[in-house]
């Protein structure tokens, strides 16, 4: 379970409110996350959406070339005390 740098989602929704949206289910809003999550960059600080919570974390790897990398890169993050991939997944959204 995750303890380091959650943060509640009224927090979240006045950093990245289109992502707020989308991880509640508006995926009207996926260009705009899609589009944002391609351009992400290795040390680049995110809002995350796991394990129920939103989190901020940073990207500690991208790798767009890998055989799973069909429909965009394939990203970890990380909130210092643990890492998941993110993409596929709810994503993430640089703050």
């Amino acid at each position: 379970m995750l303890t380091k740098n959650i943060i509640s989602r009224d927090e979240a929704l006045a950093l990245v409110a289109d992502y707020v949206a989308f991880v509640e289910g508006d995926f009207d809003k996926f260009d705009v996350v899609d589009a944002a999550f391609s351009q992400l960059r290795r040390g680049q600080q995110v809002i995350s959406y796991f394990d129920g919570h939103f989190v901020k974390a940073k990207v500690t790897s991208v790798n767009h070339n890998d055989l799973r990398a069909i429909d965009g890169p394939v990203v970890r993050v990380s909130n210092g005390e643990y890492s998941w991939r993110v993409d596929g997944d709810r994503y993430a959204f640089p703050v």
